[in-house]
């Protein structure tokens, strides 16, 4: 069965992707149910549970055996919860550091794939005969999602803004019974953000910055905004962002900059601290013989800093080895502050 009601509305690479995401309003509505959807309307011996997602209520197996997640972020989420899902999309063989920690690697390497996030293989998903599919709705292509729930209750995910991706996080939670451990690790998490927190009180008190990638061919560059599924951890120690300038942004909350040629690389000026993208350093190097780039207070001063290894945060845990990456990362800033 896959009973629904509707509630409302329903983030791999970097530096050259543009996406488009929902407003942070409608996600935090949703999300205020979302950590108590456990186990609504079904008794403990029942063999099914209503749970809620980002589109309403749906009923899935009281304990799933066979999960598919045909987005990026569930399979880490399970991970953290000792689950591994049976399908997932391309991409986790990779050992790439950047693309995601170790430890997600390791434990889903060898699992069957189903295609990309964005170009999903239906027939591969069936294949796996699961019981219970997490998706990223928005990336789905017309149809597909009917006919992923023709195959097995969908949990439907979505999270944009400060914060949501941890919403996300505690709705995979509930969706597989384990809302306590989901909370549990999201206090851990919480802590040593806030650990980081007192820690560079002063120089994230005092300064604004900009955490900027390249596009295309190193012809481009853009800044992300709080709020951006690249900025969790800095999000998370309450970093202040440098706002856009005109003509920079689109004005959706959470989506990158304008992706903008090399010549207007002074629209830096206004940020204390720069931040590139982990693996940049070829494009920074590429910068070096940039007059406008020099003459950045931020270059000039010597702060510019390299941003912590796969930062597309999907978990708690993995949000929380970004936090102790970004221990390293604000340690420098802070000496070089002081010196």
């Amino acid at each position: 069965m896959n009973r629904r009601t509707t509630r409302g509305p329903r983030s791999l690479r970097l530096r050259s992707l543009t996406l488009t995401a929902v407003t942070a309003a409608a996600v935090l509505t949703i999300s205020s149910c979302s950590a108590n959807a456990a186990d609504s309307g079904k008794d403990a011996g029942s063999k099914t549970r209503t749970v809620t997602d980002i589109a309403g209520e749906v009923e899935v197996p009281a304990k799933p055996e066979r999960i598919v997640s045909v987005d990026f972020y569930s399979p880490a989420a399970l991970v953290d919860l000792g689950i591994k899902p049976i399908g997932v999309v391309e991409g986790f063989n990779d050992p790439d550091p950047d693309l995601r920690p170790k430890v997600y690697h390791e434990a889903l390497k060898k699992t069957a794939t189903v295609g990309t996030y964005y170009e999903l293989n239906i027939e591969a998903v069936a294949k796996q005969n699961p019981d219970m599919i997490f998706a990223e709705t928005r990336f789905l292509r017309k149809g597909e999602l009917k006919r992923l729930q023709g195959i097995a209750p969908v949990v439907q995910l979505d999270a944009s803004g400060v914060g949501a991706w941890e919403d996300r996080s505690l709705m995979i939670a509930a969706a597989v019974g384990k809302a306590d451990e989901g909370k549990q690790q999201q206090a851990t998490f919480k802590k040593r953000a806030d650990e980081l927190k007192t820690k560079y009180a002063d120089v994230l008190s005092k300064n604004e910055i900009a955490v900027f990638g390249y596009g295309q061919d190193h012809s481009t560059w853009g800044t992300y905004p709080a709020g951006h599924f690249y900025v969790p951890a800095w999000d998370a120690v309450g970093a202040k962002f440098r706002p856009f300038t005109k003509g920079e942004h689109k004005g959706e909350p959470g989506t990158v900059s304008q992706w903008l040629s090399i010549e207007q690389i002074g629209k830096l000026s206004n940020a204390e601290i720069l931040i590139h993208a982990h693996g940049s350093q070829d494009f920074v190097s590429s910068l070096s013989k940039n007059t406008v780039w020099k003459n950045l207070p931020a270059v000039k001063k010597g702060m510019v800093f390299e941003n912590v290894p796969a930062a597309v945060v999907s978990s708690f845990n993995w949000g929380t080895e970004n936090l102790n990456q970004l221990d390293k990362v604000l340690a420098q800033i802070d000496a070089k502050a002081k010196s």
